[in-house]
């Protein structure tokens, strides 16, 4: 389980932007971004495989591929710092802001709940 102190996210490229990095870091956060790393356009297997390797749990909005790379590693027996992902809602006024993200993780963090090898939506989370 991480602990709020040394938590290392890794953003996807669909949610790259310097306001949650921002926001993400004034939590204390550690926060890899595809940017720094040179990891633009990498395939959503390529970037599970980066944080694994690493450490990094991924931060994405690409809910669905992910959830069926989860699934896929789970079956296969792969292991992964765990994946949170938020999804789109059907009423765009509700989509969760870089503010809500960061309250979701804040909440899963407080609570303890386990986020290693565990694909965690944080819409549930706000």
């Amino acid at each position: 389980m991480a602990s709020m102190s040394d938590f290392t996210i890794y953003l996807d490229e669909c949610l790259d932007r310097d306001q949650l990095i921002a926001l993400l870091r004034r939590e204390g956060w550690t926060v890899i971004s595809p940017r720094d790393v040179g990891s633009l356009k990498w395939r959503d297997e390529e970037h599970l495989e980066f944080c694994a390797q690493h450490g990094y749990t991924l931060l994405t909005r690409d809910a669905d591929d992910f959830s069926a790379l989860h699934h896929q590693w789970q079956a296969q027996g792969k292991q992964h710092a765990g994946i949170l992902a938020v999804y789109a809602e059907r009423d765009a006024s509700k989509h969760m802001s870089d503010y809500d993200i960061v309250r979701a993780i804040k909440n899963i963090l407080t609570f303890g709940i386990p986020i290693t090898n565990q694909f965690i939506v944080l819409n549930h989370w706000r």
